[in-house]
């Protein structure tokens, strides 16, 4: 008998791929590294932007622009392996994004995937994802969940089956999924903390919380923001030197702001004298 209160559900077709995706990436040998950024500069030119002009860039379209730049730098962490074994590595960066968005009156993620990222704008991304999050329907996948339905009417183990494989077909990996995976997670709230996410391709990030602690620059003590990230890739193709240089060149982009607007010049005012100070 059921206790006051409760009830019984079916579950929602759109968990039950989730399902299927986490079964599906126990196959992979991933690698994770949990690391920090200081996002200090960034956060402030993202402010300073939206007070100037009263456009607001989001701060998850920075991040996967710089993914994308570093990417394209290093390919090599978004090669697949086909079925003959061979490498296919990959010149234009596709990163695929979960956004939410309610499916027959349940919240569902979605992945919608950025094309060529690695040459796209802060500005560019930004718009494309708040469109998608306006208009599900904008997003090739969303359009393509009579397809899912389809697949769900498979046994299961042929489904995960056909998922575990996806990455042995690279232009259906890159079609369907994108070749690159980045997850926002708002879980965190205002605080800090890392995710780990299902490893559905041979790179995955997960941009995590951010915390705020004071740092020593220029022997003083001031607050800085600091990113905190999840980079995972798959070790039966990536080795640790693309993934540290892949790593090194993310964290510079992510640090100096690559890819916004400039900060203003100050203004200068005159003094008596004729003297102009900042």
């Amino acid at each position: 008998m059921l206790q006051r209160g409760s009830k019984v559900v079916p579950v929602p077709w759109v968990r039950r791929l989730v399902m299927d995706a986490g079964r599906a990436a126990h196959r992979r040998h991933a690698v994770h590294g949990l690391f920090e950024v200081d996002v200090t500069t960034a956060r402030e030119a993202l402010r300073r932007h939206r007070s100037a002009t009263g456009e607001e860039l989001s701060f998850t379209a920075f991040v996967i622009a710089c993914v994308g730049r570093a990417v394209a730098a290093e390919p090599a962490v978004q090669a697949y392996r086909d079925l003959h074994g061979r490498e296919v590595i990959f010149g234009q960066v596709d990163i695929g994004l979960p956004i939410e968005a309610t499916l027959d009156g349940v919240p569902f993620a979605f992945t919608h995937v950025i094309r060529d990222a690695g040459r796209r704008s802060v500005r560019d991304i930004h718009r494309e994802i708040r469109a998608v999050k306006a208009d599900p329907n904008r997003s090739p996948s969303v359009r393509k969940a009579a397809w899912a339905r389809a697949y769900l009417l498979l046994p299961g183990i042929v489904r995960t089956g056909l998922l575990g494989a996806l990455h042995r077909l690279p232009e259906r990996q890159r079609a369907l999924a994108g070749t690159v995976g980045v997850t926002a997670v708002g879980m965190f709230g205002a605080g800090g903390g890392w995710g780990i996410a299902f490893q559905l391709h041979t790179l995955g990030i997960v941009i995590g919380g951010i915390t705020v602690r004071p740092a020593l620059r220029a022997g003083q003590l001031v607050e800085r923001e600091w990113l905190q990230l999840t980079v995972s890739v798959d070790h039966d193709i990536v080795d640790g030197a693309p993934t540290a240089r892949f790593i090194s060149r993310l964290r510079s982009l992510l640090t100096f702001a690559d890819g916004l607007p400039a900060a203003p010049p100050p203004a200068a005012s005159t003094e008596a004298g004729g003297q102009n100070h900042d």
